[in-house]
Formats: structure tokens, C-alpha cells, sequence
């Protein structure tokens, strides 16, 4: 077995999709986090710019045994635009597990970058251990990591209920005559957040890539008067992301129409058949004038009660620390807790961050 690196390219993704279809998360409903049917296409909303690494087999050319990305995108940054590149989508072939194939990867991106280069990435919470064995290589330190804020992703089941609206504010769907407040709004509330990413509504109207699948009516605005006070979108990304059932256990398998009754009656998520996807929204860039945790509480129960009726869950994100983190346990819902990690190939760069709460863009990881 000889293991080669090189740069990943569109004509590898049958092999990506391949490998990936094999990193699955255990449990009553075994589920993989997938890119179909272009892994190409889903990278293009993580970043503008890719550098993506694959590990290759002499001997069994048809698979990769591995892959990982950085994504570059232009992040608010002590309240200044900065660009930022996420790691993700790390992933090993298990017949390749345990031979260093991640560092191998690691150390290919690492070429890609300088020691002046802020890089970040999310983990499953205390689930470094893989991150350790990957910086810290037989010859040296490859990359320094730390991790610095909790995340917590809630999955709000849709119900039907009253949508609860402050008294003097009216929320609606966004239409394109709406572009330029929307624009200013977003210009002047980003920066009060680490990590919110620069946003131009422009590019989204003509359709960039980087917003594939998002439609400027899929906004919600909350206003009090003429005053744009709050909005989010609801982005349906399953075209190009899904999180797909792979296998259930029999027991699960054998309850599954009664159990998908009893969700369809308290709210839940239905669990498709062996090869389909779970069916949520995910909330995207969420804007709050004030930190009005009564906004964003309004503006989800909205999104829910249009938007959200065709799906099971809202999916959004917040962080421990964020004035909003209280909002999304006021549902009934399913959590999921993750870390932040700020990486660098030189110095720490904590002490250059100012004590902003830190913003986390669901649909962009």
C-alpha cells in the first residue's frame, strides 16, 4: 500500500461520494452527513475559495481513503471584515483508520497557508482527541488549536401554533424592493458578533453560489413601524446536503410507522425509509436589533407557521454566551453540542479577540 496526496477536483466526486456514504454516526437510526449529488456544489456555500486534499491508494485506485477541506470566506473579525478558513469535512476511509492518513492531509493544506492566517473549525463536543493526534505529528507540531465556545444546535420540532408577535411589530416575507435596508441592516449589526460572515444581497439576487438554493423571499423581516428590527431566512439545502438514514436497528425498524404517527402528532422528526433524508430548515443569517430575545422568538414561531409547515424541524444554532441562546429551549426540540475551534500554523490568536459573543452560520458548516 502506498498512500499519495494530492489536490481534490470536480472529477473525483463519484470517489468522494463513495467515501463519504461510509463515515456514518451509530445509533437507533444510523445516519450519514452527505453531499449529493455534487460535493462541488455544497462547498460552494462554506467558502469562496477551496483547498481540498485526497489521499489515494496505489493498490486500490477506484476509493479515496481520504479527504479534508478549507474553505476561505470573509468573516466579521472584531467588528472588521477578515478572512477566515474553516477546516472541515475531514473524513477517512475506515479500512484506513489509525495510519496517519489525517495528518498526511493536514500537512498537504498546510502548504496552502501562512502562519499569519486565521483558521477555524467545528467539532462534536469532546471530540478532540482526533484533532490532538492529527496536530501532533512524530516530527512536530503541525497546527495549534483551541477550543473556545459551545454550540448549541437545537432541532425545534414544527407544531401548529399561534405565533407570538410583540405588540407594534409586523412580520413578513421579504421582497426584493427590500434589498437595500436589508443590506444596511445586516452591514450594521454583523460586526457586533465574532465569526458572522460579510453577507452582499446583491450576489444573492444574481444568484451567486455561494447562496445556491437561497431566495431572497425566503427571508422573514421583523418591523416595528418602517423600521426593519430583525430577520432570518429559512434555507432548504437538502438539493445539494442531506442527512441521510443509512440502516436502523431492528427494533427501530419494526416501530417505525407507529412511531412516525406519533410524531406527526406531537412533533418530532419522521424517520424516512433506509436511504432517505431527515426533513428540517435550517435557520440562516440571524439578525436580532437589541439582542430582543422576543424578535427572535417571533420571527422563528413565523418562519414556523409559513415556511416551516413542510418540514419536521427548524434547525438553528447559537452559542453559549450569545444573548440568544435561551430562545430555541423554549421549544420542545431536539440538542446537539458542538465546539468551536480557532486553529493557526503560528501564533494564538485569542488575545487579539475582543469579548464579542461568537455568531455561528449553520448552514455554512
Amino acid at each position: 500500500m502506498t498512500i499519495s496526496i494530492r489536490l481534490g477536483n470536480p472529477s473525483d466526486n463519484p470517489r468522494i461520494q463513495d467515501l463519504v456514504s461510509k463515515i456514518t454516526m451509530p445509533g437507533p437510526a444510523v445516519l450519514c452527513f452527505q453531499r449529493q449529488p455534487d460535493f462541488f456544489v455544497g462547498a460552494q456555500v462554506i467558502g469562496d475559495t477551496h483547498v481540498l486534499a485526497v489521499a489515494e491508494d496505489s493498490e486500490r485506485p477506484d476509493v479515496l481513503a481520504g479527504l479534508t477541506m478549507i474553505s476561505g470566506r470573509t468573516l466579521y473579525i472584531n467588528g472588521q471584515p477578515r478572512r477566515v478558513y474553516y477546516s472541515g469535512d475531514t473524513r477517512v476511509d475506515p479500512f484506513y483508520r489509525r495510519r496517519g492518513i489525517a495528518a498526511q492531509l493536514f500537512t498537504e493544506q498546510k502548504r496552502h497557508r501562512s502562519t499569519e492566517d486565521l483558521l477555524q473549525g467545528v467539532i462534536i463536543k469532546g471530540n478532540a482527541a482526533p484533532m490532538e493526534a492529527a496536530a501532533n505529528m512524530a516530527d512536530g507540531i503541525l497546527f495549534r488549536f483551541w477550543v473556545t465556545h459551545t454550540i448549541e444546535t437545537s432541532f425545534i420540532f414544527v407544531r401548529k401554533q399561534t405565533t407570538r408577535i410583540p405588540a407594534g411589530v409586523t412580520i413578513r416575507a421579504a421582497t426584493a424592493a427590500d434589498v437595500p435596508q436589508m443590506q444596511a441592516f445586516q452591514d450594521r449589526e454583523a460586526p457586533r458578533r465574532h465569526g458572522y460572515p460579510v453577507y452582499d444581497f446583491q450576489k444573492l439576487m444574481a444568484g451567486d453560489p455561494y447562496y445556491t438554493g437561497l431566495r431572497i423571499t425566503d427571508y422573514a423581516l421583523a418591523w416595528r413601524g418602517d423600521t426593519l428590527i430583525g430577520m432570518l431566512a429559512g434555507w432548504d439545502q437538502k438539493a445539494y446536503k442531506q442527512t441521510r438514514v443509512m440502516g436502523f436497528k431492528p427494533v427501530i425498524q419494526a416501530l417505525r410507522p407507529l412511531y412516525n404517527l406519533y410524531v406527526g402528532m406531537v412533533g418530532g422528526f419522521k424517520l424516512p425509509p433506509i436511504g432517505g433524508a431527515l426533513n428540517y430548515l435550517t435557520l440562516y443569517n440571524v439578525l436580532i436589533a437589541d439582542d430582543d430575545p422576543a424578535i427572535f422568538q417571533a420571527l422563528i414561531d413565523w418562519v414556523m407557521a409559513h415556511q416551516g409547515q413542510r418540514y419536521d424541524a427548524l434547525a438553528t444554532a447559537v452559542t453559549h454566551g450569545d444573548p440568544l441562546e435561551t430562545v430555541p429551549r423554549g421549544y420542545k426540540r431536539q440538542k446537539l453540542l458542538s465546539e468551536n475551534l480557532w486553529m493557526s500554523y503560528g501564533e494564538d490568536p485569542r488575545p487579539g479577540m475582543d469579548a464579542r459573543p461568537l455568531y455561528a452560520e449553520l448552514g455554512r458548516l
